[in-house]
């Protein structure tokens, strides 16, 4: 979804929440609200902008009515827009339904700058803003620095900032960054042992099984990462693999960092590395269409070209698969849905497809599986989906 996209969703929601906010509501509805602002300042700018345009049509003197047609019509073709009729005269104060509106307006607009303000205290503190997605639930939030960040289902970051640098941990789950350019406060994100460095760029992390995976889709990033079978030997010289060279993961070929990067990696909180601990701080740089895992170990495989329209085709909402097994793709899809996928067939499981489907929908992977392979396919009252092989008892 590109910045165009998100403003007209935000814009619609606004306009949504705004009629919602004439009638009574609810303190939920309240709290729902307030968490919808908090969830990013687009959805705030957007509020805003409501506010304002209807404080500029509360002073125009004839829209209580409109003409429906030529403006030859008819006074009686004019269609009052106020549900009051205001050719009768009110009793008590004629403006009290305006001032009435009005109030209104302030106290939104006051609500709005006082959620700017929380919520700029909130991102801004030491605690910083916890991002969580259940099984099912993909957010897109922008953060206070411009950035923003698509959220996988089943993720969980923090995000912190500070005077120099602004910080997220990824502690499971992947997600998108589209980085807001600052040379002066770097962009860092952690995931186990791991440190992206990032200053305007799009990249995204993932906490895939044993490793972390990161793929640049703009601009260009540093992987820092320490790794305990690394030394160093010399300073500023290379840094070399002790233990058996011939192995494919030791043949890794990165570049001594600086002392500034050594420095930029201690701010992001990456344990010290001396000669005595057996391990060395390490820099890997990845450039657009690249990937690079890194294993639970510090090892990390060779940097690799990657199309990252593929890679990181999640993010628009699309599943592809090249000779994945169906186990596989059913778990992708349970993650996505609420409705749940289940093969009761072992060799069904295991065998390969290839294709792409939309996350949403799991109805149409399993029409695809009747396509391909003998399957008959069941719903339970909840419409999960059941898929069995033809002749299986179940």
């Amino acid at each position: 979804m590109d910045a165009s996209d998100r403003r007209r969703r935000a814009a619609e929601e606004a306009a949504e929440w705004w009629v919602r906010l004439q009638s009574d509501v609810s303190r939920a509805e309240r709290e729902q609200y307030v968490d919808w602002l908090r969830e990013s300042s687009l959805h705030v700018a957007e509020m805003l902008r409501i506010v304002q345009v209807h404080g500029a049509l509360a002073q125009f003197e004839r829209w209580g009515g409109i003409p429906t047609g030529e403006t030859s019509e008819p006074e009686s073709k004019i269609v009052s827009l106020s549900p009051e009729d205001r050719s009768v005269p009110r009793p008590g104060n004629p403006h009290k339904h305006t001032v009435r509106r009005s109030l209104l307006v302030l106290a939104i607009a006051a609500s709005l700058l006082i959620v700017v303000g929380f919520s700029a205290v909130f991102l801004l503190s030491p605690r910083g803003q916890i991002i969580e997605t259940q099984r099912g639930e993909r957010r897109e939030v922008a953060l206070a620095d411009g950035s923003v960040v698509q959220v996988d289902p089943e993720t969980r970051l923090a995000v912190s900032y500070e005077r120099e640098s602004r910080r997220v941990v990824l502690e499971r789950g992947r997600a998108l960054f589209h980085v807001a350019k600052n040379p002066d406060r770097p962009f860092f994100v952690r995931a186990d042992a791991i440190t992206v460095r990032a200053i305007g760029t799009a990249f995204a992390v993932e906490e895939a099984p044993d490793a972390v995976v990161v793929t640049v889709a703009e601009g260009k990033v540093a992987v820092i990462t320490v790794h305990p079978g690394l030394r160093v030997d010399q300073p500023g010289g290379a840094v070399a693999a002790s233990g058996n060279a011939s192995s494919s993961k030791s043949r890794v070929t990165v570049r001594a960092p600086s002392n500034s990067a050594a420095q930029e990696a201690g701010r992001a909180a990456l344990p010290t590395v001396t000669e005595t601990s057996g391990g060395a701080i390490r820099e890997i740089l990845l450039t657009a269409n690249e990937q690079l895992t890194v294993e639970g170990s510090g090892a990390a495989e060779a940097v690799r070209a990657v199309d990252t329209h593929r890679e990181l085709a999640w993010a628009d909402g699309r599943l592809i698969f090249e000779n994945d097994s169906v186990e596989r793709a059913i778990r992708e899809f349970n993650r996505y849905n609420r409705i749940q996928l289940t093969v009761t067939d072992a060799a069904l499981a295991r065998r390969t497809i290839s294709g792409v489907f939309s996350a949403s929908d799991p109805e149409s992977f399993a029409a695809f599986l009747q396509t391909v392979a003998a399957v008959r396919v069941t719903h339970d009252p909840a419409a999960n989906i059941t898929i069995h092989e033809v002749g299986s008892s179940h």
